[in-house]
Order: C-alpha cells, then sequence, then structure tokens
C-alpha cells in the first residue's frame, strides 16, 4: 500500500514535469481571428533583411484565440530577432496594401514601432543566454 501512494505520487509529479528546454515564443493581440501564425528567428543582420534564411521557423494553426504561446526547441545561446506574422487568408504570405503596408497582422522582438519601414535588425534583436529565453510579441 505504501509503495503504491509513492507511485501514484510519483507519477503526479511526472505528469506535471514539462519537458520544454526552450523559448517560448509568446504572440499577443490575435484579435480572436484564424490563420496560421508564422514565425521566424534570425540570427544576423543579413539573415533578417532577407526574410528568407531564418535560423529557426514554426507554423502554428490559430483559431479564435488572443494570445499564443509557441514553444520551441533548445535554440543556442546567441543574438537573434524574431519576426512573427497571421496569415488571415492562408495564401502563406504577408498580404499588403498597393503602398507596401501590411494588411495583416505582424509583429516583432522588442516589439519596435518604426514609421513607414520594417524595423533593423538591431531593433528588434535581443539576446539568448540560457537558451530559455521567452520573448513577446505584440501583433499590429
Amino acid at each position: 500500500m505504501k509503495c503504491t501512494i509513492i507511485l501514484i505520487g510519483l507519477l503526479t509529479q511526472l505528469a506535471g514535469y514539462s519537458q520544454d528546454t526552450g523559448p517560448k515564443v509568446t504572440v499577443q493581440n490575435l484579435e480572436g481571428k484564424s490563420g496560421q501564425i508564422y514565425i521566424a528567428w534570425y540570427n544576423s543582420a543579413t539573415a533578417f533583411a532577407s526574410k528568407q534564411k531564418a535560423a529557426f521557423m514554426k507554423s502554428i494553426k490559430v483559431s479564435g484565440q488572443n494570445e499564443v504561446h509557441v514553444p520551441f526547441e533548445a535554440i543556442p545561446p546567441g543574438k537573434y530577432a524574431v519576426a512573427v506574422y497571421l496569415d488571415e487568408n492562408g495564401n502563406g504570405i504577408i498580404d499588403k496594401n498597393f503602398l507596401g503596408i501590411p494588411k495583416e497582422r505582424y509583429g516583432f522582438s522588442n516589439n519596435p514601432s518604426p514609421a513607414m519601414r520594417a524595423p533593423r535588425y538591431e531593433e528588434a534583436v535581443f539576446e539568448v543566454v540560457s537558451g530559455k529565453e521567452g520573448v513577446v510579441i505584440k501583433l499590429k
């Protein structure tokens, strides 16, 4: 009987143990919209400017949430900028108007708000030291 109680206690603790070893990207201001969120981690200004050479990427489907937490596997220490956008119409790209301004929700690490241009790497960069740092991105 005593062994059973100890075993149940141990299993209960293990069930609550999270094996997430990496950071989480928290995406806020979804406003209950649905679509696919694309998240990209860039480890250099050159990669960030090209938008095609992400060090790490992930996409998840959302429907009706205002906020999501997206775990990543262990991210090595270093400097990164994270870019996020919500593809509401499922075409795999961020739609823009005739002036080049995004029509779909987007955001960057550090939540910069430059006027009439995309943020530079230096404005969005943050340092991952332990590999577990998280980042909160507020979509615009």
